[in-house]
């Protein structure tokens, strides 16, 4: 990253020097080549490090920060070009990270980036940012520390971050399963599909009797025939409750 950084402070040098630079035209071609090589061999090599990481630990999940829609501050030339360089090599880590997870039987997910480094992790209140020997007020970017006045929560930043990526990721996906109906059980599903069969059977009986059975009801003065083996056979709501009992056995 070092080396990266002083071949774009030769790029600001030579590009005042250079003044006007044709727009079809790449200006100091060979060191961009340099700097996209070395940011290239660092991305895979932080990808790989995570992976490792996560099996160490025997991690199921990968979570990064969804960085695509950040752009970077305007200012001087320097700056705005770290800044990009800085968004361009996470979103490389994600990506080689991501694949190599795959490989790995490792799942990859990404969270809303918005205030992880502002908030608390213990009671989500915003923190204050600071470094080492210095006041725990305010807020410092890229200091090592926070403290939360709210709580009283002390400790690592970029622990403090990981923890609400985390933290984000579970209220997401819980989220989504109190919204969703849960799918029924196959044996449910079974025992509602014989329930409606039974039901439609015994509605047939009791609407649309067999023409042998309706003659036969003429003699015993009932509109359906109710005839056995022995000659006499239980009404139709018995029949439908014997059939039930059946089945929950």
């Amino acid at each position: 990253m070092a080396e990266g950084a002083q071949h774009l402070g030769r790029i600001a040098r030579n590009r005042r020097k250079t003044g006007i630079i044709a727009i079809s035209e790449q200006d100091n071609a060979d060191l961009w080549n340099k700097i996209r090589n070395t940011d290239e061999q660092v991305a895979h090599l932080v990808s790989a490090r995570i992976v490792q990481f996560a099996q160490q630990y025997e991690a199921t999940i990968l979570v990064f920060e969804h960085l695509g829609n950040l752009k970077p501050a305007k200012g001087k030339y320097s700056r705005r070009g770290n800044s990009k360089r800085a968004f361009w090599m996470k979103g490389r880590i994600f990506k080689y990270a991501k694949y190599k997870a795959y490989n790995a039987a490792l799942i990859t997910s990404r969270v809303n980036p918005r205030n992880t480094s502002r908030e608390c992790a213990r009671c989500h209140s915003l923190v204050a940012r600071y470094e080492e020997g210095q006041p725990a007020e305010g807020y410092t970017s890229g200091a090592p520390l926070v403290l939360c006045p709210t709580c009283g929560m002390r400790g690592n930043a970029d622990r403090n971050a990981s923890l609400i990526i985390g933290q984000r990721l579970i209220a997401r996906y819980q989220t989504s399963l109190k919204e969703k109906p849960q799918t029924p059980l196959v044996a449910e599903r079974v025992e509602q599909s014989i329930g409606v069969m039974i039901s439609q059977d015994v509605q047939s009986v009791g609407t649309r009797p067999s023409t042998g059975s309706a003659r036969h009801g003429d003699h015993n003065e009932h509109g359906t025939a109710q005839e056995t083996g022995t000659g006499m056979v239980a009404p139709i709501s018995d029949i439908a409750h014997q059939l039930r009992f059946q089945f929950e056995l």
